[in-house]
This record gives C-alpha cells, sequence and structure tokens, in this order.
C-alpha cells in the first residue's frame, strides 16, 4: 500500500507543480589553462547609478581582471573593448560568457569576430550563473566595493583602481600567486614596499646593448654627431621653438649663461630676467668673444682628464682626493728636465780653430 501511495503521489501533475527543486549535481571542475590569457570569462555588470555597466574580463589561469566602463553594452561596443585589450594581452583561444544577447554565438558580429580571431565561443547553461563562477565572483566583491563608495561618498572610479591594484598584487587562495605574478612572471610594484625577483636575461641585455652600439654609431655617423662645444659658464642664445613670421631669425636675441650641464641637458639662466630654462643643447647657439678659443680647449682638455680620472677611480674603486694648489703646479707643469750631455771620447782631441 504505501508503495502504491508514493508511486501515485510521484506521477501526480500538480504534486509535481509544488515540490521542492531537486539537490544540484556534483561539481564539475573545468580544468586550469596552461598558459595566460588563454581562456577569458566575460559578464556584465550594472546597471550603476547613472546607467553605466561594467565588462568584467578574468583570465581563468591567472585570475587576472580587467574592468572596462561601458555607456552602451551592444556587440560592437563589446567588439571595440575587447580590440583594446587584444592588443595588450594578445589573442586568447576560448571566451566563456553567459547568453546575453551581445554575447552569444548566435549574435551575427560578435560571432563573426571571434571566428575572425580564432577564438570559441563558450555560452553557459542559461540561468545558472554557477557555471561562469569565476566572474561571478568577481563581480561580487566588485559590487561590495562600489557600494563602500558611494555609501561614504567616494568617487566610485578611483576607488575601482585601487581595488584593482590591490587584487592584482594580493596571492590568490586557489593558486598561491598574485595575478600579476602569474600573468606578467614577476610581482607588480604598489606603494607598499617589497623584494623583486624578477631575474635578468642576461641574453637579452647584450642582444640590446649590442644593437643601440650599432644604431648609435650609424646614427651619429649620419648625423656628423660630434661633442658640445658649450661648457659651464658659457653665454649662448636659445633657439626659437615657434615662429611667428618669416622674418624672425633661427635664435632670439637674448643672452643666457650656462649654469649647469648634464650631457645634453643644460640649464641656463637668462641675463636679462634671471629666470632660468632647460634645454637640449642642440637648441644652444654658443656666443664667441676675444681670447676664447684658448680657453675653451683648455676646459675641454681639463674636462677630458677629469672624465678619464673618475672612470679610472670607477674601475679601481678609490675616491679622488683634490689636489692642492703645488701639487697642482707641479702636476700642469709642462717644463722638461735637464740632462747633462757629455762628449764623445772621440772628440777629446779636437781642437777647434
Amino acid at each position: 500500500m504505501d508503495a502504491e501511495v508514493e508511486k501515485f503521489v510521484r506521477n501526480c501533475r500538480g504534486c509535481t507543480l509544488v515540490a521542492a527543486p531537486d539537490p544540484p549535481e556534483p561539481m564539475c571542475r573545468s580544468q586550469l589553462p596552461t598558459t595566460p590569457w588563454q581562456s577569458l570569462a566575460l559578464d556584465f555588470l550594472g546597471p550603476l547609478p547613472d546607467g553605466q555597466h561594467l565588462l568584467v574580463v578574468i583570465d581563468c589561469f591567472s585570475r587576472f581582471m580587467e574592468i572596462c566602463e561601458m555607456n552602451t553594452i551592444t556587440s560592437k561596443d563589446v567588439i571595440r573593448e575587447l580590440r583594446i585589450m587584444f592588443s595588450r594581452y594578445g589573442v586568447p583561444s576560448v571566451i566563456k560568457a553567459d547568453n546575453a544577447p551581445q554575447l552569444s554565438a548566435e549574435c551575427v558580429d560578435f560571432n563573426k569576430f571571434c571566428s575572425d580571431h580564432g577564438i570559441k565561443i563558450v555560452n553557459t547553461i542559461p540561468y545558472w550563473p554557477q557555471a561562469n563562477g569565476e566572474v561571478e565572483r568577481q563581480n561580487r566583491s566588485i559590487l561590495k566595493r562600489l557600494k563602500i563608495s558611494q555609501e561614504l561618498g567616494k568617487d566610485w572610479r578611483a576607488e575601482l583602481r585601487t581595488y584593482l591594484l590591490t587584487y592584482h598584487a594580493t596571492r590568490h587562495p586557489t593558486t598561491g600567486k598574485s595575478p600579476g605574478e602569474l600573468m606578467f612572471a614577476r610581482r607588480i610594484k604598489t606603494k607598499l614596499p617589497s623584494l623583486t625577483d624578477f631575474r635578468e636575461d642576461e641574453e637579452v641585455m647584450d642582444r640590446d646593448a649590442l644593437v643601440k652600439a650599432k644604431g648609435k654609431e650609424y646614427s651619429d655617423s649620419k648625423r656628423r654627431a660630434k661633442e658640445s662645444t658649450i661648457f659651464v659658464g658659457d653665454h649662448v642664445l636659445i633657439k626659437r621653438m615657434k615662429k611667428n613670421n618669416k622674418l624672425e631669425t633661427e635664435y632670439a636675441n637674448e643672452e643666457y649663461v650656462v649654469c649647469e650641464k648634464k650631457g645634453t641637458d643644460t640649464t641656463v639662466k637668462s641675463l636679462h630676467t634671471g629666470k632660468e630654462y632647460r634645454r637640449s643643447s642642440a637648441h644652444l647657439k654658443k656666443i664667441f668673444r676675444d681670447n676664447q678659443d684658448s680657453d675653451n680647449s683648455s676646459r675641454q682638455e681639463e674636462t677630458n682628464e677629469l672624465v678619464s680620472a673618475e672612470k679610472d677611480a670607477e674601475n679601481n674603486n678609490y675616491v679622488l682626493e683634490p689636489l692642492s694648489q703645488d701639487n697642482h703646479n707641479k702636476t700642469t707643469s709642462t717644463t722638461e728636465p735637464k740632462r747633462i750631455r757629455q762628449q764623445p771620447a772621440k772628440f777629446n782631441d779636437y781642437i777647434p780653430h
């Protein structure tokens, strides 16, 4: 009798309509992708108070997250934002999204965009957000941050970026590493002090130095580059960066004095107003006066000697000490020492007439 009653209730249409849902099936965990930015999960968060929506994109490997603010969420708008992301990180192999009209495989524009880039579209089961749990879980955290900023009267955009920086630098409980470290193979820097474990690639650095040296040699030869003869204390003219008419000269007539020079970075001071300007030495024209060529040549020699001495000090790990005035005079003296020259013995019996 009990079995018959149970069978009758089970087959009753009315009882089925008001029955409790069946227990959920065991979870089906997806396998972790092998590389970053290979499989992406997409979802929309919104609308926000001003009508905007947030496009949230999660990398399933590293859990790295990108968030885009969108006023409209048509398929063309989504494609535009994805193009920007792909230009930074590359094209993924799989995109997982819910059945939103602009993200489904039935959308002509989105389907064509993914087909042209070789991307497989995976749409989750309708009304089953658990199938896209990675991005849905992040939406909850983002929504909490937005609610807090809204209630405290803060700028939600700035707060959202602060949250993203913190999230990318924090170790993920599942992977054991931060999303930024898995995405870029290095720890990203935040305002908190930290030690970096990035290892320099000697092959890359050697190749970079070699190619830069070749490029410098070629460019310097083509441009006929040479060392500047402008030094601290010289009077110069500044090149006009913008001319108002054809009759204006290449250099302004105002005179300046060089206050500081580091490579091509030169600081000059106006003799008229006293205001300082920072210019490249290529934009300066030296004003020559009488007896200045000899002073410049001696100044260039002193500069070259000082640079050479500094390099030797760096290579030998010692510090240069200033010379006293006596030592300086002895060092710079050009008088050669005299020696006694003796006459050969064969000329001893020679009697001059």
